[in-house]
């Protein structure tokens, strides 16, 4: 089953960039579609709807794409969760220990 996604407005201006620089980055390796296509394992024209920000593609293409690029590492912040500053502060402060006190007074060479 097809789900058709609405591309409206800002959904479909990013879709649009991401597919002109996919479109892009394929001219820069000199390769067409047809032969880009096949190392994603798509058909050509599958291929030509991601390079045109088609919303009915799969990320499990885009993110094939992206390692044959050697881009596959910049999906890592995706839809990461953004800390609280007060938590992070928070975490932080956790973090520092404070140096221990021996028992009892150091007595000091050359001290009286």
């Amino acid at each position: 089953m097809l789900i058709m996604v609405n591309t409206d407005g800002k959904l479909g201006e990013v879709l649009e960039m991401l597919g002109a620089r996919l479109k892009d980055a394929r001219l820069s390796r000199n390769e067409s579609q047809e032969v880009f296509a096949a190392r994603i394992g798509l058909t050509r024209q599958s291929y030509a709807k991601m390079e045109k920000g088609a919303g009915v593609v799969p990320i499990a293409n885009w993110l094939v794409a992206s390692d044959i690029l050697g881009r596959l590492d910049t999906w890592q912040d995706v839809l990461t969760g953004q800390e609280d500053l007060f938590v992070q502060y928070k975490k932080k402060q956790q973090k520092r220990k404070r140096a221990s006190r021996s028992e009892g007074k150091r007595s000091y060479v050359g001290s009286s």
